[in-house]
């Protein structure tokens, strides 16, 4: 059964008895009455947290940062692309066509540039990224 989803917009209500709660809640007041939102959300925070670690109250399960990076795929080729964009009054749109390598899309250019005198070169690189998780230190 799923639990119910919690109003976050509600300040949390402090423990009757606890030093915490209400450190944190004459906090909160103090901030409100200063007119200081960032205290006064802070408290809250710090409120929410302690009222989940001391009183198990709040979301059941603790979500912890995973580092990732970001990496190419070595499983698929990069594309390398050039479009011509000169011309007289609408650009060429000659292409060079997609390559897995920059050196025949540089040959095109040279080609066409040669054969046409347009020197203006739209140039796109697409490749495949994952995201791999980064391995905790030991």
């Amino acid at each position: 059964m799923r639990e119910p989803v919690r109003d976050i917009d509600t300040p949390p209500v402090p423990y009757a008895g606890c030093e915490e709660c209400t450190s944190l809640a004459l906090l909160r007041h103090e901030a409100r009455v200063c007119g200081d939102g960032t205290t006064e959300t802070d408290a809250n925070v710090l409120l929410r947290r302690h009222q989940a670690k001391d009183h198990r109250v709040g979301f059941p399960r603790i979500f912890r940062y995973v580092p990732y990076v970001i990496v190419q795929d070595d499983s698929a080729e990069p594309e390398y692309e050039a479009r011509c964009v000169s011309g007289d009054a609408t650009d060429c749109d000659a292409t060079s066509g997609s390559h897995p390598d920059p050196a025949p899309v540089e040959d095109w250019q040279r080609r066409h540039t040669q054969e046409t005198r347009h020197t203006r070169y739209r140039r796109t690189f697409a490749d495949y990224a994952v995201m791999e998780r980064v391995a905790p230190d030991s």
